[in-house]
């Protein structure tokens, strides 16, 4: 994945702060809502996450306006995490089709091959794992939410996905059946996205990564950053910490990040100002600090071309993915071929349903294979069998949403009143 794909609504403030502090999910104040499942204790999480940051834009009237993004994550968000929910908003961006249940089966192993992310020990699938589960309790609110098809600014309040299935086990090559939220679907094929170097992104720092996302969305189109606060851009923007005894910690950060990304071209000092910081004279931030930069010659501009294309690789095929953990009579993967005839034939839909089970059967019936394992998949497929008793059971255990008294989209937007009551 060259290039990657990052919706321009998600990157005008941070998801999360910066730190992170990780502690397992058996040691949470929530583990006891969990049916206190050992299989799931050992996963990470962090505390409890209200974070509300905020933008300016310009409304209709050429305004300047105010709006807030607000994240609510029970078992935090780490910025890693944030990594993740782009690489699976490039990965259905490049789909040819959307699926229309909404329901993605990926396993660990994909993941990390997209995000290329190491998958090699027990500890990378915890890693990855807990990622996908801190994220599926987190929520998002907007009030100022960029519509390209109505050409408004609209309030929006989702989550992004449920988990429909987890297996119990750390090192599973079974998928995880993640529940996409439909809004976040609609806004995945209407809402407008910036293409980005992700092998380049992956070099950077979590701060740098925010603010090369924030520059090239900025120099886009135009030559000039916007205008932002200083102090306002390292808390809401970058996601530094907000104690006013940082301040003066905030603005020396701030220095490094603006001199570390001229060094790698992604900005240059406005013309008109002389370098990147001056104090404002006019308007209500007369007497403040304000921050503001040049495009650099490594942003893409909006003419640039990208290699980030609809899937074709069959390296890129999550599907297929799933089909080469099963083996032939000699311990071979299904190769190519013969999973193209088989696709062509059945179909995915009806492929996907049947290598779950078989998938499952591997994992918790090891030695219950009369032929092998490839041999099964195919006799399941064109028998179309229902799916046995066990393996319903075993989703039953599996489904992690909902838990009990926590629901991913439980947040009232009641409780966000103050914040939006101007928000228009």
């Amino acid at each position: 994945m060259q290039s990657a794909y990052a919706g321009l609504n998600f990157i005008k403030a941070a998801f999360c702060p910066l730190e992170f502090n990780a502690t397992r999910l058996g040691n949470h104040p929530l583990y006891r809502r969990l049916r206190r499942d050992e299989a799931l204790a050992e996963l990470e999480v962090g505390s409890p996450l209200h974070y509300p940051r905020q933008f300016t834009y310009t409304n209709r009237n050429g305004n300047r306006r105010t709006g807030t993004q607000i994240i609510t994550a029970p078992f935090g968000l780490a910025p890693a995490d944030f990594d993740l929910f782009l690489g699976l908003f490039t990965y259905l961006k490049r789909l040819p089709e959307i699926p229309k249940d909404g329901v993605l089966h990926l396993t660990v192993g994909f993941i990390a091959n997209t995000l290329k992310l190491p998958a090699t020990c027990q500890a990378d699938y915890l890693r990855i794992r807990s990622r996908i589960f801190r994220f599926s309790y987190a929520k998002y609110t907007n009030s100022a939410f960029w519509n390209s098809q109505t050409q408004t600014y609209d309030l929006v309040n989702f989550g992004f996905w449920n988990i429909g299935a987890l297996s119990l086990l750390t090192e599973s090559r079974r998928p995880v059946e993640l529940h996409l939220d439909r809004t976040l679907l609609k806004l995945v094929q209407q809402s407008p996205a910036l293409a980005f170097d992700y092998d380049l992104y992956r070099e950077l720092s979590p701060a740098m990564r925010r603010f090369y996302l924030i520059a090239n969305r900025d120099g886009w189109n135009q030559k000039n950053s916007s205008v932002f606060l200083a102090d306002d851009f390292t808390i809401h923007q970058i996601g530094y910490s907000e104690r006013p005894e940082l301040e003066r910690l905030r603005l020396q950060k701030l220095r490094r990040l603006l001199s570390e990304a001229e060094e790698r071209g992604f900005i240059r000092p406005l013309d008109s100002w002389k370098g990147y910081l001056q104090v404002t004279n006019t308007g209500p931030a007369a007497g403040r600090l304000a921050v503001r930069w040049s495009r650099g010659p490594a942003l893409r501009t909006k003419d640039a071309k990208t290699t980030a294309s609809q899937m074709g690789r069959i390296e890129d095929d999550a599907l297929y993915a799933q089909v080469g953990e099963i083996r032939d009579e000699v311990g071979q993967p299904m190769n190519p071929l013969t999973y193209h005839r088989l696709l062509s034939k059945f179909g995915r839909e009806l492929l996907q349903k049947h290598v779950a089970v078989i998938l499952a059967q591997k994992e918790q019936h090891p030695g219950s294979f009369t032929k092998s394992e490839v041999a099964a998949l195919v006799d399941r497929i064109q028998h179309d069998y229902a799916e046995p008793d066990w393996y319903q059971d075993l989703k039953r255990a599996e489904r992690l949403s909902p838990f009990e008294e926590i629901q991913p989209n439980q947040l009232s937007m009641e409780m966000y009143e103050a914040f939006f009551r101007d928000a228009r």
